[in-house]
């Protein structure tokens, strides 16, 4: 099964397999993102983004039907097919093995969600997408959550040889619009244009099996297309469907060496079915 995507009107691309952001000034945004974190509150002083009017609907289950979120002009939010925790997932940008604590109808049960933020206004960055859902999630669904880190296994995500780049790796020209893409079922398909290595490190995560930490040392955006097999996911010789590894460093030039790192865990103290409208 190809992996699903989330549109956001004209400006926002978000596969879940890798949370990302489509538009102007993503890798920027995606950097500031990792680094200032959202938080179970808001930062003193700021004025987050808000949604004003929301309604919250069981799904009517028909069948394998494709989970859509969308965000339209005007301030307007629509979600379709939507588990709550799809919506943790984005706005505490992580990922099922990195959070604990919730109850299983998160994941299991489908709801159909409008809403409009107040003043009509837009998320412009994915900080500002974050922190809506959050709101969302804490008003109506009584979220409650904290973060934990331990030292644990991690990638470093390093160019294969010192100061050479890969065939497939190339800098991105001038004003390229960032996008990272990622589909497949038994092979995988990743797509980067305008991407610094922070973001690929990032999207990265999931098929690798464990978080990855950039230190190529390159700096700047760049572009590359890649296909692996998932059934060879770890290094092997001769292998007649090249996994992730070894086409990363056949292909941009780029390896996932073992190593250790902080892992951040966030547990769910607290998450009620959503209240009425």
């Amino acid at each position: 099964m190809g992996t699903r995507r989330v549109s956001f009107g004209r400006c926002l691309l978000l596969p879940l397999a890798a949370v990302g952001w489509q538009g102007a000034g993503w890798g920027q945004a995606r950097a500031q993102a990792a680094a200032q974190r959202v938080s179970s509150q808001p930062a003193a002083g700021s004025a987050p983004l808000q949604f004003e009017v929301v309604s919250i609907r069981p799904h009517p289950y028909n069948g394998d039907e494709p989970s859509n979120r969308q965000f339209l002009p005007g301030g307007r939010f629509v979600a379709t097919a939507t588990t709550a925790g799809t919506l943790l997932r984005i706005a505490l940008m992580t990922d099922n093995d990195h959070m604990s604590g919730a109850s299983g109808w998160v994941n299991d049960e489908l709801f159909d969600i409008t809403a409009v933020t107040a003043d009509h206004s837009e998320p412009k960055t994915p900080e500002q997408f974050q922190q809506v859902l959050l709101s969302l999630l804490q008003e109506r669904f009584q979220l409650r959550f904290h973060r934990e880190q331990k030292e644990g296994p991690v990638y470093w995500l390093e160019l294969a040889k010192p100061g050479v780049l890969g065939p497939a790796l190339k800098p991105s020209a001038d004003g390229a619009r960032p996008n990272l893409s990622m589909n497949g079922g038994a092979r995988v398909e990743m797509n980067a244009t305008a991407m610094s290595m922070a973001d690929i490190a990032a999207a990265l995560r999931r098929q690798a099996g464990r978080p990855v930490e950039d230190h190529t040392g390159l700096n700047g955006l760049f572009d590359f297309h890649i296909e692996w097999s998932v059934q060879q996911a770890q290094p092997m010789d001769d292998a007649a469907a090249p996994g992730l590894f070894t086409v990363l460093e056949q292909e941009p030039g780029l390896r996932l060496r073992p190593a250790k790192g902080m892992i951040e865990t966030v547990l769910i103290d607290r998450m009620e079915q959503p209240s009425g409208n």
